[in-house]
């Protein structure tokens, strides 16, 4: 019964030729993939099989398992709702085998246990990601150095945990959330409003889920974090298209999850779990209110956008809320003020600008969502309810990891002594927010010129200078390559003093 563990894996892509080719039944095939998928996410907890080895090289010490604990069943929740959600919600959008590839394969890294389970799942949702950028022609230029980044960092996790060195580890985690300078990683560079989910947040989920299962990083990876707070403050001020400024946005709180997980002690992986939450229902909103907004369904995209706003920004009310505030306890706990202060700032200059979309992203009525596209947007609004107000006992519900981190998560920002940290916490929490708002007019004024030295700043800081640089330099080793094999092949002599070459070499190794 332990095989029963990959069901929920591999149901999408069982299912993908009937969702693919649906047509006019097209709603309901998607809520029957809906139930079923629910169905396979718990089955292994019904059934007591958890775990599941698919070998074991006990001489390498090497276990290719994977784990269906209480993490990977919360991120399997956040991954799998706003996904079927957008489906039913939107009906015209892209909804083709390569995306249900990267369904599968962000399912299979959140639920890897151990290096190599982990090395071989992310490097096939990387080849996924590659795959759907191909097949739906999205920023095919960067593909292939977007695969390149992705193969790499993942190398560099396993070689980190084989040497048991944390900096490369954090190093290869970091890239797996494609936060600067590994932005490049994901197809997220350009404007399309109808890949946001698939395209950013669920790798993302992925990255979390392994930052939870690992040992937290050093104190040095704040300040990583603070260059990211910055860079993407300077970033967001050039942004028209709102799908960009989305992804720009929502750096500040994925780098907090690193942040969670450094200095957040026994609470860290609850922290970074309610984050990771917020912000994926946050990219379902705003996904939702940018494919509503297209097709001129424009009843409730400004509200829908409003929600993207606040469960971004772990508003009360919102999943993220106890992420966000433990995490700046902890910052303050630990002595991390400049971290908590760069936190707070870029908050409030990240989420001005989403105000203004938001009071701009409404036109003309046209027409009111049809019957479906209304159950989509009731199973995203009630999941993001159950995870609000149901969150801390659904992590308490599971095992004893979980749990315990939640225990200690309400020990920190509820059952807690220090209430001065509390108090600050929750003010670093609420005050960007109100500011952002109250900001949103002056951010509209002061956005600058294209040929302003802050544009320029912010194309040099987006290392595309080096990313052609890198090209130039690749593509100049190819074509030596190629003329020296040319030569060779045209001259058999060369072949004749490579040969003498190693038999020297041999000799003088036998001497």
């Amino acid at each position: 019964m332990e095989w029963i563990g990959l069901l929920p894996i591999f149901l999408p892509l069982l299912a993908a030729p009937i969702l693919t080719r649906a047509r006019r039944a097209r709603s309901t095939f998607i809520l029957a993939f809906f139930v079923l998928q629910i169905g396979a996410i718990f089955l292994p907890r019904a059934f007591d099989a958890p775990r599941l080895v698919l070998a074991d090289w006990q001489a390498a010490s090497f276990t290719l398992a994977f784990r269906a604990d209480g993490i990977a069943i919360a991120l399997w929740l956040a991954l799998l709702i706003p996904f079927c959600a957008i489906g039913l919600a939107a009906p015209r959008a892209p909804f083709d085998f390569s995306a249900l590839g990267i369904f599968s394969g962000a399912m299979l890294l959140i639920a890897a246990d151990g290096a190599p389970a982990i090395l071989f799942a992310w490097i096939l949702l990387d080849l996924a990601i590659f795959a759907r950028r191909l097949a739906n022609e999205i920023e095919i230029a960067s593909a292939a150095r977007g695969l390149s980044v992705g193969i790499f960092a993942a190398l560099i996790f396993f070689a980190g945990l084989m040497l048991n060195n944390a900096t490369l580890v954090a190093l290869a985690l970091w890239a797996r959330l494609a936060l600067f300078p590994f932005h490049p990683g994901l197809p997220t560079r350009g404007a399309d409003n109808s890949d946001l989910w698939i395209a950013r947040a669920a790798p993302m989920l992925t990255g979390a889920a392994v930052w939870m299962r690992v040992d937290p990083p050093d104190a040095w990876i704040v300040w990583l974090a603070g260059a990211t707070f910055i860079i993407a403050l300077i970033w967001i001020w050039r942004e028209e298209e709102p799908a960009r400024a989305v992804t720009i946005s929502a750096m500040h709180a994925l780098a907090l999850i690193p942040l969670a997980r450094a200095f957040g002690g026994n609470a860290g992986a609850a922290f970074a779990l309610w984050l990771a939450i917020g912000a994926a229902f946050a990219f379902g909103f705003f996904e939702l209110a940018l494919r509503w907004r297209a097709d001129n369904r424009n009843r409730y995209p400004r509200l829908l956008w409003f929600a993207g706003v606040i469960a971004l920004a772990s508003a009360p009310l919102t999943p993220g809320l106890f992420g966000r505030a433990g995490t700046y306890i902890a910052l303050w706990a630990s002595g991390q003020w400049l971290a908590l202060l760069l936190a707070g700032t870029a908050t409030t200059g990240l989420l001005a600008p989403l105000w203004n979309f938001a009071f701009a992203i409404s036109g003309a009525e046209t027409r009111d969502p049809r019957r479906g596209e209304y159950a989509g947007l009731a199973i995203l609004l009630c999941a993001f309810a159950i995870f609000t107000f149901a969150g801390v006992p659904f992590a308490q519900a599971f095992d004893a990891p979980l749990r315990e981190a939640a225990d200690a998560a309400m020990a920190r920002v509820i059952w807690t002594d220090d209430a001065l940290g509390v108090l600050i916490g929750f003010l670093f929490l609420l005050a960007p927010i109100i500011a952002s708002y109250l900001l949103r007019g002056i951010a509209r004024a002061i956005r600058p010129r294209p040929s302003s030295f802050a544009t320029r700043v912010a194309r040099w800081l987006d290392l595309v200078w080096l990313e052609r640089a890198l090209t130039r330099i690749g593509n100049r080793i190819g074509l030596s390559a190629r003329n020296i094999s040319g030569i060779a092949e045209e001259n058999p002599t060369l072949w004749l003093l490579l040969v003498g070459l190693w038999v020297a070499i041999l000799i003088l190794a036998a001497r």
